[in-house]
């Protein structure tokens, strides 16, 4: 046991001491949260005030487009007031030409070509009808200000158009106003206030996580092995340690690289998390309010993450011992990642419905199964004996899996030249 630990020590050490790792535990938190911050930041930027014009055959119309236009742009979400007085959207100073010609086009086109104008919305005399509008600006790039006329204007013809069936100006903004729908989220422990985007996003999020972590230090793991055994270090270590102490050290001290980094990376998270989702709420609105990580998630995930790293650490060093280069590791590495891949595939399925047969087996296949059941788990919580019962069969097919891979790292791990056959790699299970 002081042997494991030793190697378990070493492996941790000299992977949390590298430049990489701290340059990567660092990195992740900045890069998500420029993600989410410079968005934001770039979009409140570019919050100046525009100078456009509207110009139209009706002086009524551009007036209630103008009218319309102001009170988009002051809003903060919608036609709901920005909280706290924060403008996401630009101001606009607009003024009204008519009536239309191509003489005022081509004098719009060269002010706005000059920078005396940021853009200006043509509409025709027809436009009630037609229900069809022209914004010329300077840049391909200003979808806002472009959705925002874009609005004030459907506003503004739908207004007319109920005007002239006997609708008041409040009526009208009554009917044109949105539609908020609540979805509530019934599953067998009750029922909780939830969101479309938000049940669906952070699953994805989370399956994400699991994904690249398993797979990231599954890949350290067999790298570390196939190092030492092309650098004849390991002939030296065997002289101290058995091949199966030497690899649980490996897996052991790998994975806890992976959990430190995981910490870091949710104490971070935590701490910026407010922040954060101040930030992302000016960007996607109250799409993701309801979404919340319960209790259950945040148990099971460690777990899910230990089962699935240790499953697929224990294939990687196998490959690791079998192969004698980096060329020959990518050859091998397919039939492996593929289980993980289909994982990734099937998630937007699973996601939507985690409770079908195929769901279910796929949560039972020791391979997919810590990746399927945790995103089953941060849908909708499957019955208890639904975990307990993938749980129960990971700990077994890994039992199972760590006894076939110790016997092919005990002879592979010494055995150089060119790369053995799937009857020799039998003959080294039966014999070791």
């Amino acid at each position: 046991m002081r042997n494991v630990l030793l190697i378990i020590q070493r492996e941790y050490l000299v992977r949390v001491r590298t430049k990489a790792f701290v340059f990567f535990t660092v990195l992740m938190p900045l890069l998500v949260g420029a993600v989410v911050v410079l968005p934001s930041q770039l979009l409140m930027r570019g919050s100046s005030t525009r100078h456009i014009a509207i110009v139209a055959a009706d002086k009524g119309l551009a007036e209630s487009v103008k009218d319309q236009l102001t009170a988009l742009s002051a809003s903060g979400d919608g036609d709901l007031p920005s909280d706290g007085g924060k403008r996401d959207r630009p101001e606009f100073e607009v003024s009204i030409e008519t009536p239309p010609s191509d003489m005022l086009r081509q004098q719009l086109i060269s002010e706005v070509r000059e920078g005396n104008l940021d853009g200006f919305a043509w509409i025709e005399g027809d436009a009630v009808t037609t229900r069809k509008g022209v914004y010329y600006s300077r840049g391909t790039s200003d979808f806002v200000e472009a959705s925002l006329v874009s609005r004030a204007l459907r506003f503004a013809l739908s207004g007319r158009q109920l005007a002239a069936h006997g609708f008041s100006a409040a009526q009208a903004n009554t009917l044109l106003g949105p539609v908020h729908v609540d979805t509530v989220h019934i599953d067998r422990h009750g029922s909780n206030k939830s969101n479309g985007l938000g049940a669906f996003f952070l699953p994805f999020v989370l399956l994400l996580a699991i994904y690249m972590t398993v797979l990231i230090y599954g890949l350290y793991v067999m790298r570390s092995v196939l190092e030492e055994k092309t650098s004849r270090v390991v002939e030296v270590l065997l002289s101290s340690v058995s091949p199966m102490q030497l690899m649980a050290g490996k897996i052991i001290g790998v994975g806890a690289v992976g959990l430190t980094q995981i910490g870091i990376w949710a104490a971070v998270g935590s701490v910026l998390g407010s922040g954060s989702f101040a930030m992302a709420h000016e960007i996607i609105g109250d799409s993701m309010k309801d979404a919340h990580i319960s209790t259950a998630v945040l148990i099971l995930f460690p777990v899910f993450f230990i089962l699935g790293y240790a499953t697929y650490a224990c294939l990687y060093a196998a490959i690791g011992a079998t192969v004698n280069s980096d060329e020959e590791a990518q050859q091998l590495q397919f039939p492996v990642t593929l289980p993980l891949l289909l994982c990734m595939i099937f998630a937007s399925a699973i996601i939507r419905d985690p409770n079908t047969p195929f769901a279910f087996w796929l949560s039972m296949f020791p391979l997919t199964s810590p990746i399927i059941m945790f995103v089953r788990v941060s849908v909708s919580m499957p019955p208890v004996w639904q975990i307990v019962a993938s749980m129960a069969i990971s700990l077994a097919s890994l039992y199972g899996l760590v006894w076939l891979t110790s016997r092919i790292y005990r002879v592979g791990i010494l055995m150089y030249g060119k790369r053995p056959t799937l009857p020799e790699i039998l003959k080294w299970i039966r014999y070791a």
